[in-house]
């Protein structure tokens, strides 16, 4: 048979996909950038935390490295239940940010090649299959979002449990059960909102494709397919439950645990978006000041010119009759996915809100533009495939419209004031190569191998251009910082679990999570959950570049909670070459660099306190911030109790427990701290550790009580004699206390 009529078989098209993939992220891939922002300075220092954790033969259920103490395991972008994720991050024994990005980029090629599968399916040609593929890898928020790591992971997991949603409903076996339950249960596990808005569209996959072929099985396939989908059911919730219920009861005491209708005007788009999805840089995503809705990365829909232009064959397709199944659903999708993402422009988004359960979850409509990206690669994958490859005609109006289309696109990245990447006139240079190739008779593969050609140029030109998916290694820029270098050897040199924490003022993000790989203890962090208490009384907030927060009982660096906390170290942030802050007195500058600036400080307090004078105060009564202010927290302990059980029972402990305590650390993981007591008369022992739900305590293996003193910290009250003190971080524990105390404000 010859090469004009036989058909690529599915493996040659895989590894033509795989050369697409590598062609558009080599820089990513070589190590000559690393994954952008968020992706760099948020999620790789939580992943490496958790496989770090793990080789070590540590539970990383909890990450003293942020926030004073952070439930690591029940933060819904943790990606600790992310299978393939921390499989692939616990191949190497330290990995590193390229080690990362491949581990993130892995999932848009297996995503992208359950897409190749899945047009396949609908009988679409392998020029449509690829195209369609790789809009899905790279199009629009695809590559303009490859910051947020744990929404592109479940990104990558969608296609394929959409595949294998398929195969179940065309033969309703238990193996094909199975592997949709455990491909949902993957996605499910990211607790994004593009998680939640792909398990709306695959239910309704679901149970249209049911309906459709109901009539059509048989009995035994009836009660396949039922106890199937029991099946996949189990599947999934064996893999999701134990993230959704530690993410639920992390939020029930979070900052966070419903979020305002109106959080969700600042990323709701608007008609302009769609101007992106013509020109790259119509709102200067790309280059200059951007001037869209929401974010520069969240309004970018551009697909490419040879997609764009092959969508104008749908009515080909539609006629064709094969796909047009999916053309509609998808079809609906996308429509779905644009009012959606318009958030608060439209009554749909405020109905959703209102009635649909989990909503007031979320605060980022524009992440419907997820749902628009993986639609468009459908039907632009179907639509492709009716283009007429072996037509000259056809194949120098597509190529010649392409090759005006990426000109223009180019000519709309000369900005004022900026020099003009020349170098993005490649793509419409390439259409002109592709032009000047295919008037010569030629195969239908020559034809689509030109034509994935051109949208890869096109691709690397715009899309992933430099702005969106392309930084220098912070995290190493970070590890080389002489600042980090001192913090490091101090952390190396204090005794297990008494590492100082540092507090961060006006500094980048990668000041922030990033003090996790290097073993740093911080008071603050990068992330928009947050404990309510800890926000409360220290005033944390979502980066440290963030304007600074300040409580009535911390006004600032060195207030009484940052010496509670046992915070020795400010790190100030340089704007302009000059540090935007000077510390109060009790602060001495001890390192300078470029960007910031590191003072030390003798006020904080020990990490163990030992107070023999209490003061008791009612549940729900704080105490006052000037009283806060001039307490000596070495001999006084203010009792803050959780409720009134608590205060009932700490009533006459605040008497009877006033002994002098000794008491010495005697090791301590992340999870708990061993503490060796000496104690004449019944006394307490005070540790700057946040009294977090799930934190339990025993003396000489038996449960003791813990208390919460000085506003937010463990306090216990110990007896007389020398003891083996306890603390313990349990995640189911911490279930517990949120089920027990549901809607109960503490």
């Amino acid at each position: 048979m010859s090469d004009i009529t036989k058909p690529p078989s599915f493996q040659r098209l895989v590894l033509v996909l795989c050369l697409a993939w590598v062609a558009l992220n080599a820089s990513l891939l070589i190590g000559k950038s690393v994954m952008p922002w968020d992706a760099m300075d948020e999620f790789y220092p939580t992943v490496f935390f958790n496989a770090h954790s793990l080789r070590l033969g540590l539970a990383p259920w909890w990450n003293p490295s942020i926030y004073s103490g952070y439930p690591q395991i029940a933060d819904p972008q943790g990606m600790l239940f992310s299978p393939l994720l921390m499989a692939w991050m616990l191949l190497r024994e330290a990995p590193g940010p390229v080690w990362f990005s491949w581990g993130v980029l892995l999932h848009l090629l297996m995503g992208g090649i359950a897409m190749l599968a899945f047009l396949r399916q609908d009988k679409v040609n392998a020029a449509g299959a690829l195209i369609g593929a790789t809009v899905y890898m790279a199009g629009g928020v695809a590559a303009s979002r490859l910051e947020h790591t744990p929404i592109v992971v479940a990104y990558g997991y969608a296609p394929v449990v959409l595949l294998f949603l398929r195969h179940f409903l065309a033969r309703p076996k238990l193996r094909h059960a199975v592997l949709l339950g455990l491909a949902a249960g993957a996605l499910a596990v990211h607790l994004v909102q593009v998680t939640y808005l792909f398990v709306l569209a695959l239910i309704a996959y679901c149970i249209i494709g049911t309906a459709q072929r109901w009539r059509s099985y048989s009995t035994q396939d009836r009660w396949r397919w039922i106890g199937g989908m029991v099946a996949a059911s189990v599947c999934a919730l064996a893999l999701a439950l134990p993230q959704l219920l530690f993410s639920w009861a992390f939020m029930s005491v979070s900052n966070r645990a419903t979020m305002a209708l109106s959080d969700a005007a600042g990323a709701s788009l608007d008609a302009r978006t769609f101007l992106s999805l013509l020109a790259p840089n119509a709102l200067h995503a790309l280059r200059g000041s951007y001037d869209g809705p929401a974010s520069v990365v969240e309004a970018y829909l551009y697909i490419g010119a040879i997609p764009l232009l092959a969508m104008l064959a749908l009515p080909r397709a539609w006629r064709a009759r094969h796909g047009r199944s999916s053309l509609v659903f998808f079809g609906i999708v996308a429509l779905f996915a644009c009012l959606y993402m318009f958030g608060v422009h439209t009554p749909l988004y405020r109905w959703l809100y209102d009635w649909m359960p989990g909503m007031q979850h979320f605060r980022r409509p524009s992440d419907g533009a997820y749902l628009l990206n993986f639609s468009l690669a459908i039907m632009a994958g179907i639509a492709a495939s009716q283009l007429n490859l072996q037509c000259r005609r056809d194949i120098t109006i597509l190529l010649t419209v392409a090759m005006c289309w990426l000109a223009g696109a180019s000519l709309d990245m000369r900005v004022e004031g900026m020099r003009w990447p020349a170098f993005t006139l490649l793509a419409a240079a390439c259409a002109a190569l592709a032009l000047w190739r295919l008037q010569k008779p030629g195969s239908e593969w020559r034809a689509t191998l030109w034509l994935l050609a051109v949208l890869i140029v096109d691709y690397r030109c715009f899309n992933l251009n430099g702005r969106f998916n392309q930084m220098k290694d912070t995290a190493q820029a970070f590890q080389n910082s002489p600042i980090v270098k001192f913090l490091s050897n101090e952390a190396r040199e204090s005794p297990p679990g008494l590492a100082p924490r540092i507090e961060t003022q006006d500094t980048s993000a990668a000041w922030d999570n990033l003090m996790t790989v290097q073993g740093l203890w911080s008071t603050q962090g990068y992330n928009p959950l947050r404990y309510s208490l800890y926000e409360q009384w220290y005033g944390a907030r979502a980066s440290s570049a963030a304007a600074a927060g300040t409580t009535a009982f911390n006004p600032g660096p060195g207030g009484p909670v940052s010496r509670l906390l046992g915070a020795r170290y400010l790190v100030i942030g340089h704007r302009d070459g000059a540090a935007t802050l000077q510390p109060s007195n009790g602060y001495r500058r001890i390192l300078s660099e470029k960007d910031a600036e590191l003072w030390s400080t003798d006020l904080a307090y020990p990490r163990l306190l030992n107070p023999t004078h209490v003061r008791l105060f009612a549940a729900g009564v704080l105490p006052d911030a000037s009283l806060f202010a001039a307490t000596d927290f070495r001999n006084t302990l203010l009792l803050t109790p959780r409720d009134r059980h608590d205060a009932s029972t700490e009533r006459p402990l605040a008497s009877a427990c006033t002994g002098r305590v000794n008491a010495a650390v005697v090791n301590a993981t992340p999870t708990q701290q061993h503490i060796r007591v000496q104690a004449q008369d019944s006394g307490w022992v005070v540790v700057s550790e946040l009294d977090f739900p799930g934190w339990q305590a025993e003396l000489d293996g038996k449960a003791i009580s813990i208390h919460r003193g000085n506003g937010m910290f463990r306090a216990v009250c110990v007896p007389a004699g020398e003891h083996d003190l306890h603390f313990r971080f349990h995640p189911w524990a911490m279930v517990a206390y949120a089920w027990l105390h549901a809607g109960i404000k503490h």
